[in-house]
């Protein structure tokens, strides 16, 4: 009795523990007391991210915004165990109105279908300070007035290289920022990219910001002007075609001048004033700015002498083709590389119309990209190599093969053609491969030579015994033997099924290049939210199947300890979790570095690494 009651117990404390452990929590943080007039934060903290936020009523304190959402995570690696930490921070500002001492009551949060209510807080509002001595005579010398600021000086213009382009005919269009002359500092963030329906897009990204900044006079006024995006298009189609316009969040740094520049003794003023803007204090603007729109009139190519095989491309290219080698044996490989290189939509080109002699096996080319995207637009070059495995000796020629494009400046159809190449094949190893020639009475065998076939002689017709011959025998066992060979495959076939765990080791790359696909679309479809929950299940679903995780059991930790006994490399269990700590903190952060583009490249990057990595191990 004595022992039940104690399992009893030591169940019920580990079930309490258990509950305690992985219970969800909610606290409220403002300071104690403010003054009337002062502008301050009531912070939220929570171990897991609300389903929604709920509507607040800030009874005696006025609203000036927020919420500004953050995710704090903390990972530690220690002797290789792994532990994490991630508090969900949810901040408002608010400004005491009035004297007295209020109460913000508990605040309800719904947190995955479960309500978590935070504390109370009691906050002491007093009366505004009266200013000190020093302050009251900095006050009586000098007042602050923003100088010159004018909203219409702030503005974001397109450019497009070429309004009235052929279809197919790549168009750069860039945007730039300009500033007007007040500006002494300033911050952007972009909230919708431009949407190109009907274009073929590459982005142009600068890496450096600084590197496409200059200084421009208009209507008298000096403006600083920023390359701020740049994308290269290629109309897809005829007719007019819009691009949407580019919107961004700007917080613009201008300079208060100081009506009376002399020097005050309070450390306030002395923080927040900039030597290099002259003594004066800076303060930020917020603005909302958003481009013109872009519109584009693509004219369709000219039908007439259009070659039968184009390759709807427009641009300057060249064509260049060897063949690794024109003589060798029977069943030995030789490469066929032909390389198409210049300026234009070089993703759009394909595989060229070979016609390659029917006793060679040709395989699907490998095609190889070295693409440029500069601010001159998109070059490079696209390769395909051919493996080409003649089957019987012989002389064989392949044919040349064409590439046709629009050249704008010629205003004409070019057509480029690869040499004719002589292949000499050799007898190779004995095969049981035959070869029949144009001439009926020639065949070939290779390994051995079969005599002409001989004409006008007798032959006398031999009556044939079918009982207890060769083909007697195969007609009597054959479907015995095929029956075994279906059964035996058959049972493969159920065990391989019911190895779950194999199954899915095998569509993990799969499944999850399938998942991509559909981040892609949310992706162009500008649908960024979507966009990242996507990522996060490629990313964790990737990691369940390949190492054999279960849902349930899914965790950092748990990726960490799997990847590890794999002997992954180290830098790879780090790009995952950075990758999906990224993803996580970009969905929250309203200011971020990282692109969507950015994380599909490198989620992508991520499980090639990985799959390459287990192969070689």
């Amino acid at each position: 009795m004595r022992h039940t009651l104690i399992a009893i117990i030591v169940t019920i404390t580990g079930l309490l523990s258990t509950q305690i452990h992985a219970q969800v929590t909610c606290t409220a943080k403002a300071p104690g007391q403010v003054s009337v007039g002062q502008a301050f934060y009531l912070t939220f903290e929570l171990n897991e991210k609300a389903d929604k936020l709920p509507a607040i009523n800030f009874t005696n304190f006025k609203y000036a915004g927020g919420p500004n959402t953050e995710v704090l995570s903390n990972i530690s690696i220690v002797n290789g165990s792994m532990s994490s930490v991630q508090v969900y921070r949810y901040t408002y500002t608010l400004i005491a109105e009035k004297e007295g001492t209020f109460t913000l009551p508990a605040v309800t949060f719904s947190v995955k279908n479960q309500s978590v209510k935070s504390n109370s807080l009691s906050i002491a509002v007093t009366a505004s300070a009266a200013p000190s001595q020093n302050q009251q005579t900095y006050d009586n010398r000098q007042s602050t007035t923003v100088q010159g600021f004018n909203k219409e000086d702030f503005f974001i213009k397109a450019f497009v290289s070429n309004a009235s382009p052929y279809v197919g005919e790549q168009v750069i269009v860039s945007y730039k920022l300009y500033l007007g002359p007040q500006t002494y500092g300033y911050r952007n963030q972009i909230t919708s990219r431009p949407i190109a329906q009907g274009f073929w897009t590459y982005d142009l990204e600068s890496k450096d910001e600084n590197a496409g900044k200059k200084e421009e006079i208009i209507d008298g006024k000096k403006f600083t002007v920023i390359d701020m995006f740049s994308m290269v298009v290629f109309p897809q189609k005829s007719g007019k075609l819009t691009i949407s316009p580019l919107e961004t969040d700007m917080i613009i740094q201008v300079v208060v001048q100081q009506q009376q520049r002399q020097r005050s003794n309070d450390i306030f003023d002395l923080f927040f004033s900039d030597p290099f803007s002259g003594g004066n204090r800076v303060q930020n603007m917020e603005l909302k700015l958003s481009s013109n729109p872009v519109t584009i009139q693509a004219t369709e190519l000219p039908k007439a002498n259009q070659p039968y095989e184009f390759s709807e491309l427009v641009g300057d290219f060249k064509l260049s083709a060897k063949l690794s080698r024109d003589k060798l044996a029977a069943h030995d490989a030789a490469n066929l590389t032909v390389t198409i290189s210049g300026s234009g939509n070089l993703q759009y080109i394909e595989p060229l119309n070979f016609s390659f002699p029917s006793d060679i096996a040709v395989h699907d080319p490998v095609i190889r990209d070295n693409i440029n995207v500069s601010s001159s637009g998109v070059s490079g070059s696209r390769t395909f190599e051919y493996v080409l495995i003649p089957e019987v000796e012989g002389d064989y020629i392949i044919p040349s093969a064409s590439f046709s494009y629009f050249d704008k400046r010629k205003k004409s159809y070019i057509t480029l053609n690869t040499p004719e190449f002589t292949l000499a094949v050799e007898k190779g190893q004995a095969s049981n491969t035959v070869s029949f020639s144009g001439n009926k009475t020639d065949i070939k065998v290779l390994g051995s030579d079969i005599h002409h076939i001989k004409m006008n002689r007798d032959l006398q017709k031999q009556q044939a015994h079918f009982f207890l011959s060769p083909v007697y025998w195969i007609a009597l066992f054959l479907p015995v033997m095929l029956l075994a060979l279906f059964i035996i495959l058959f049972r493969k076939k159920i065990e391989s099924r019911k190895n779950i765990v194999l199954l899915r080791d095998k569509k993990a790359s799969k499944t999850a290049k399938k998942r991509l696909r559909k981040a892609e679309k949310l992706l162009h479809g500008k649908q960024d939210e979507a966009f990242y929950i996507e990522i996060s299940k490629v990313l964790w679903g990737y990691i369940s199947d390949k190492f054999h995780i279960p849902l349930g059991q899914l965790s950092l930790e748990s990726a960490y300890q799997k990847l590890s006994e794999r002997n992954m490399r180290e830098d790879s269990i780090n790009e995952f979790i950075h990758t999906l700590q990224d993803c996580e903190y970009v969905r929250f952060s309203p200011f971020s570095d990282i692109t969507p583009d950015k994380m599909y490249e490198r989620t992508f990057n991520f499980i090639t690494k990985i799959e390459r990595e287990l192969k070689n191990t």
